[in-house]
């Protein structure tokens, strides 16, 4: 009888963990963590002020790359994210992975997390990206992978990086990686801002608390620089129809308050 109960007792512990295994995953993967559902609840009134305020900005820049021999911009976080959910989402979805959905991005201290959506079949995880960014040359954008998460759970960057990289040569960017001595993968962005022209340089990016501030030059020994034209709203909406199905999945989320002073640490789930 002793045997007996003993069996049992191993069964039905070996049936309760088949059970909460598969469920303790599906919660760990569909985790949204905090930092991304505060950057996506910004209402739409506040989102749509502070797209502007990115094109203006962008628009600046532009000006600055043709008229002055250095130009410098700062974006804050609030403003790319509100472009990403106003102009990218809804005029460029086209342009996206159809798997990828609410790219959002968190600039700290040295730091920038990239976070989106991903549908996996039954699955939508919060895949993010904590990445430490340098300039190790002119026009070359170094980022040091810290995490890769899909909800709470760690990714291989192989899983990652192969995606990202094909979506990112075909924008014209040169996209390389490996794995430092720490076996963190460091990817390698080379890019010319201008084409057909070595002349035009980033040479600083400059992470700060909810900013980021870009920084180059521009010479113009070889002629008047010409820099890309951004498109007003209405030629993008006509070139880039908005989707009803992105038109109807607007956030209606609670008014979330600007975020105070953040720590220099890589977010948390």
């Amino acid at each position: 009888m002793r045997k007996t109960g003993k069996r049992l007792l191993l069964i039905g512990v070996s049936l309760s963990l088949l059970a909460v295994v598969p469920v303790a995953v599906w919660v760990s993967l569909t985790h949204k963590p905090k930092f991304y559902r505060a950057a996506v609840a910004l209402p739409r009134e506040q989102r749509e002020v502070k797209a502007k305020q990115f094109v203006a900005q962008s628009l600046q820049l532009r000006n600055d790359i043709v008229n002055e021999p250095a130009w410098e911009a700062v974006f804050s976080d609030q403003e790319v994210n509100a472009w990403l959910a106003e102009d990218l989402v809804t005029h460029f979805a086209d342009q996206l992975p159809p798997e990828v959905h609410e790219p959002r991005v968190i600039f700290e201290v040295d730091r920038v997390t990239l976070a989106f959506e991903l549908d996996q079949g039954p699955i939508r995880s919060v895949i993010w990206v904590v990445a430490r960014p340098r300039v190790p040359e002119e026009n070359v954008l170094e980022l040091t992978l810290e995490k890769i998460r899909a909800g709470v759970l760690p990714v291989s960057a192989e899983k990652i990086l192969p995606r990202i990289g094909t979506q990112a040569k075909h924008h014209g960017f040169d996209v390389q990686w490996k794995y430092d001595e720490n076996k963190l993968a460091v990817v390698t962005i080379r890019y010319t801002p201008v084409a057909g022209r070595d002349d035009v340089r980033l040479e600083q990016v400059q992470v700060r608390d909810g900013q980021m501030r870009l920084a180059g030059t521009s010479n113009r020994s070889k002629g008047v620089v010409r820099a890309p034209t951004l498109p007003t709203r209405k030629v993008l909406q006509s070139k880039f129809p908005r989707r009803k199905v992105q038109a109807k999945g607007v956030s209606n989320s609670p008014s979330v308050p600007s975020p105070g002073p953040r720590s220099s640490t890589a977010p948390t789930s």
